[in-house]
């Protein structure tokens, strides 16, 4: 039994160490390119946002006006840029902004060595384009047409026409559609299977590496929606809420251990207790404090930020503000729909299986638990945090969806 559990652990530090040996070279070799190579276009695209940003920085959607979020974009891209008397280790920690990985500078930078703003606008586009047809056809051939448009109304919902606009939000995503894809393709192969826990844990990692805190919770409940999905089809599909709670833990601690070994990798390149400086900014973005020292700005030591509406009130309020940047009328037409389905169902005998509809609703709850954590932050950045709200949407229509087969649960009478 000891020598099973030291095997297991080795298996997981291999892993840990592994990804924070990739993380931190994708770093430094996307800041080994050289500077001349992307000055013209980075600063021609720093010109263009600068404009965009003048003009206006919302575009309508539906009934909503979304709003694009250039004043991170801009120092997305002025990061970009190395100072002169900074070398490459240093420079690749990101040193005004290093509690982040920053790790969209790995295909940024050779993005803009190659073309211009428009070109990586119009690559991210086409990319992302790609990934969710596939998904959504995967998706469809797998588990049903109906499941794959109960996926791209959520994502309709959380405002994903605007995404691909900015590499800030299109981080999570980038990771979110690959993995999703990989998902369905590979979950018959038995290898695959054993290591669900270690793929999640993946997932986790790479989303603090590219997210600078958007909507990261997307990258765990939409895969995890689809594994439930896959896992009802078995003949014994796993029962109770162990399935989600070793998922999200696996998921979480890929997304906190990689997240730390950043601190402590840039303190130790930086000469500064940048633990110090993150704890510093988690009490902040919970809530449990009002002031936020942060190191952001060029040629700046540092930025006060303060919120005032600090405690429990804040964590009520995140939820709902993000609630309703999906809009009004949305939110009431989704929750009609989510009532007729579940009335049609019920009446019908096509309701879903107990088990995986338990499974579903917790999954739901995610982002609910995240934006309640979070408070300070969900409430601060509401209009691109509401975002996490497509795993609730999604898992939500596929716990009230009518249909037979072997997801569901055709032993309830039909009424009339």
């Amino acid at each position: 039994m000891m020598k099973r559990i030291l095997r297991l652990a080795t298996r997981w530090l291999l892993l840990f160490l592994g990804l924070v040996i990739l993380f931190t070279g994708l770093m430094v070799a996307a800041y080994a390119i050289p500077d001349r190579w992307i000055a013209q276009s980075t600063n021609a695209a720093l010109q263009t946002l600068r404009a965009e940003d003048k003009a206006g920085n919302r575009i309508k959607l539906g009934s909503r006006a979304i709003i694009l979020d250039y004043g991170t974009e801009k120092r997305m891209y002025g990061y970009a840029l190395r100072e002169a008397d900074e070398g490459i280790f240093t420079r690749a920690m990101v040193p005004h902004y290093a509690r982040y990985w920053h790790g969209y500078q790995a295909y940024l930078r050779p993005a803009l060595a190659v073309g211009s703003l428009r070109q990586i606008r119009w690559g991210n586009a086409l990319l992302q384009a790609a990934l969710l047809l596939s998904l959504l056809a995967l998706l469809a051939k797998r588990l049903g047409l109906r499941y794959a448009i109960c996926l791209a109304l959520a994502l309709a919902l959380a405002g994903y026409a605007a995404v691909p606009l900015l590499f800030q939000y299109s981080g999570v995503f980038l990771i979110l559609l690959p993995a999703a894809n990989l998902l369905l393709l590979l979950y018959d192969k038995p290898w695959f299977r054993r290591r669900i826990p270690q793929f999640f844990f993946c997932i986790g990692a790479f989303t603090v590496f590219v997210d600078l805190l958007t909507a990261p919770v997307v990258t765990l409940g939409v895969p995890l929606v689809l594994l439930l999905l896959l896992r009802a089809k078995e003949p014994e599909p796993p029962k109770g809420v162990l399935p989600v709670l070793g998922v999200s833990a696996a998921w979480g601690a890929g997304y906190t251990a990689l997240w730390f070994a950043k601190w402590c990798i840039a303190s130790l390149v930086l000469r500064r207790n940048e633990i110090r400086i993150s704890i510093e900014q988690i009490l902040f973005r919970t809530g449990a404090s009002s002031e936020g020292y942060i190191r952001i700005d060029l040629g700046e030591d540092a930025q006060l930020q303060q919120w005032r509406a600090t405690g429990i009130l804040s964590r009520f309020v995140a939820p709902l503000k993000a609630l309703f940047s999906i809009g009004v009328p949305e939110l009431l037409l989704f929750f009609l729909l989510l009532a007729g389905l579940a009335i049609y169902a019920r009446r019908k005998g096509r309701k879903c299986a107990k088990p995986l509809a338990t499974q579903l609703k917790l999954a739901a709850l995610l982002p609910l638990l995240w934006m309640f954590a979070l408070g300070q932050h969900t409430t601060i950045h509401y209009w691109f945090t509401y975002r996490n709200l497509a795993v609730l949407v999604f898992a939500l229509l596929c716990a009230c969806l009518p249909k037979k087969g072997e997801l569901h649960d055709e032993t309830v009478p039909a009424s009339g």
